[in-house]
């Protein structure tokens, strides 16, 4: 034994102490709660709040004026453009309808002169070859013969000219031809009596009256000619 036993026992103390095993190491050890009793499952409807539904068909009403605006806007621009290609040929169609108008007018117009001076040319060509056999005639039955057809030219020359549409720049000209026409069938008529009557006089103041008158029907178809130009 020690002869300090305090200290003998200390030691052998702080020996066991040292030499004692560690401590088990810790479990770690996690609560699992117990299962609660099977029940039914209660499944509680969520009342719809009472604004969702206006919401919706205010959003459906947004998207379907968005739509019909869109094809309102479509339908208007195209409208337009329709419009106004519908007016430009409206425009183009009454231009060539002016243009026509004018063509036919002018058309008309050209007709107008041109069977006038076709008819002057006709019967003063008929009017020229009867004078001239009166002219040239050597007997009496000749001659009276050819007055007598002359007479007849005259008066159909001159009721042709009274039926036919005068142009206006033929105006003066052709009052210039009537009054010719209706001189030369007066003087006409008076180398006729005078021939069947053997009055010399009137054969020679018919004869004047006549180369006068177709002297004038000369004149009328010269200032048609100007026209003409």
């Amino acid at each position: 034994m020690s002869i300090y036993p305090d200290i003998n026992g200390s030691v052998a103390l702080e020996n066991r102490i040292e030499e004692a095993p560690p401590p088990p190491p810790e479990l770690d050890v996690t609560l699992v709660p117990a299962p609660a009793p099977s029940q039914p499952v209660v499944v509680v409807a969520r009342r719809r709040p009472p604004w969702v539904l206006p919401l919706a068909i205010a959003a459906v009403g947004l998207i379907a004026s968005g739509t019909l605006g869109y094809f309102l806007y479509s339908t208007t621009v195209q409208r337009d453009s329709v419009r106004h290609q519908l007016g430009s040929t409206q425009a183009t169609l009454a231009g060539t309808k002016a243009d026509l108008s004018a063509a036919q007018s002018d058309a008309a117009a050209k007709k107008v002169i041109a069977d006038y001076a076709s008819l002057f040319v006709a019967y003063d060509g008929a009017v020229q070859t009867d004078y001239q056999n009166t002219i040239l005639c050597s007997s009496y039955s000749t001659c009276r013969t050819a007055a007598q057809q002359l007479l007849t030219d005259l008066q159909a020359f001159q009721t042709a000219r009274s039926s036919a549409q005068v142009p206006s720049a033929f105006s003066n000209a052709d009052g210039t031809l009537g009054d010719a026409l209706s001189a030369a069938i007066a003087g006409t008529q008076e180398f006729i009596t005078g021939m069947d009557n053997d009055d010399v006089a009137k054969i020679k103041d018919g004869g004047k009256k006549v180369d006068a008158a177709l002297l004038n029907v000369a004149k009328a178809q010269t200032a048609l000619g100007t026209g003409l130009k």
